[in-house]
């Protein structure tokens, strides 16, 4: 483990700390938004930090791993983590999967994906900022529904959210890799990067809307994620 490694540690370890740090502002606050979408949401920025890690096995034991045991531990009823306050969100505020189930997905694409950097990551914008978006624009706007209690409004803040970050991403760890600075950030894009992104969105949009919400964060990120591999991410 380098510097590097421990500085992107580090800012990841401050991204998930502040997520949960505003959502509990927001609850004292007597806020009515969904606070587990904003810690759905702004766990999501570390993909602005995780091409920085120089071995996958670093994020998978100091990043992965250990969330993923203490997630676990948060579904059962009667210990110190599952009545803290991830807790709560965790169990009381969602699926009580559903954030184990967020960690395991970002597990699989550490171990499996390390080769497809950007694909994976891809994926993950699709479930962090499409879902979350999706879920609050729904809860906010949605007035026509259409299939399984979602709503059109709704379906196009997942479509649009996973796509406009899907565009980020991919032109973003574009540079990185040529500038020297990320070698698993190389394309080989059949088609032009905003086709990717539109693609990226659409695959999301709609298994979001057909896929039962306690597997939604395991499904929508590996199967979009899969999408941008075939397309050459």
């Amino acid at each position: 483990m380098n510097a590097t490694d421990v500085i992107a540690l580090a800012l990841v370890y401050a991204i998930i700390g502040t997520s949960l740090a505003v959502a509990l502002a927001l609850e004292r606050r007597g806020s009515d938004r969904d606070v587990r979408k904003v810690v759905h949401i702004w766990v999501g920025f570390f993909v602005f930090v995780w091409w920085a890690f120089s071995e996958n096995w670093i994020m998978f034991v100091f990043f992965a791993l250990p969330f993923a045991v203490i997630l676990f531990v948060a579904m059962f009823r009667g210990n110190a983590v599952s009545d803290s306050k991830l807790g709560d969100i965790a169990n009381n505020r969602g699926h009580r999967t559903g954030l184990f189930l967020y960690v395991v997905t970002i597990a699989i694409f550490i171990v499996f994906f390390w080769d497809h950097w950007t694909a994976a990551t891809v994926g993950v914008v699709a479930m962090t900022f499409g879902d979350g978006f999706g879920s609050i624009v729904g809860r906010r706007f949605g007035r026509h529904r259409t299939i399984n209690g979602k709503s059109l409004e709704g379906s196009l803040g997942v479509f649009a959210a996973a796509a406009v970050m899907a565009s980020a991403i991919i032109l973003l760890y574009g540079w990185l890799y040529a500038s020297g600075l990320f070698p698993n950030g190389g394309t080989d894009l059949a088609v032009p990067f905003w086709a990717a992104a539109a693609v990226a969105g659409l695959v999301a949009t709609v298994l979001e809307a057909v896929c039962p919400g306690q597997y939604d964060n395991i499904v929508t990120p590996v199967v979009v994620a899969l999408t941008m591999v075939l397309l050459g991410l």
